[in-house]
């Protein structure tokens, strides 16, 4: 191989990810926002299990009615496939995040595309989990053995109950619904937009 092959084949060289000096400082920066949401996320693994084990324990601080019982860890252990599945999620996303090494344009566009996935993926676990949430929240004060808030919802005018249920679940829903919101914005969607503001920048340039 000559010189002009070598010059040739050098120049056929795809040099777009290639980093170039006055870039690597404000790509090296994504680290920053990027250790934040690791340790986010690491938080949120222990979150996960301190929340399994507690919802585990509190109907055993109720005098709960057997059926009550009965029906409230069936639905735990539903719940609890399906946190298991998310906390193994996280660990997954956690590790990701601490493999990928920000040293490119394309390993900025990972980074932000598998924040975005993540945050996408933790408010669908979230939602799912609304309808537990609701059970939850009527099986443990309906379920007491000595029956008395049963006993007078089952004796009340069914209207009535019926307007107090769906007030009750709207208002759980949009608790909900702002907490998850506000949740994601809080620990990572504001982290995702300074690593989202380095892209646009390099794209400028």
């Amino acid at each position: 191989m000559d010189f002009n092959d070598i010059q040739n084949a050098w120049n056929n060289e795809n040099i777009e990810n290639v980093v170039l000096p006055n870039n690597l400082e404000k790509i090296q920066s994504v680290n920053t926002p990027l250790e934040k949401i690791r340790k986010n996320l690491k938080r949120e693994v222990i979150v996960q299990l301190v929340a399994m084990i507690f919802i585990g324990i509190v109907p055993l601080t109720i005098d709960l009615k057997y059926s009550f019982l009965i029906a409230y860890y069936l639905l735990y252990a539903v719940s609890i496939i399906i946190s298991i599945f998310f906390t193994i999620r996280l660990y997954l996303y956690y590790k990701n995040f601490t493999d990928v090494a920000a040293t490119t344009k394309d390993n900025l566009y990972e980074i932000y595309y598998n924040i975005m996935l993540f945050i996408e993926s933790y408010k669908s676990f979230s939602y799912a989990f609304f309808p537990f949430g609701l059970f939850y929240g009527f099986l443990l004060p309906l379920g007491k053995k000595s029956g008395k808030l049963l006993n007078k919802v089952l004796n009340a005018n069914p209207e009535n109950v019926a307007i107090i249920v769906v007030l009750i679940v709207f208002a759980f829903m949009l608790l909900m619904w702002f907490m998850t919101e506000g949740h994601t914005k809080l620990f990572y969607g504001k982290y995702a937009k300074e690593i989202r503001k380095v892209i646009d920048e390099l794209k400028e340039e």
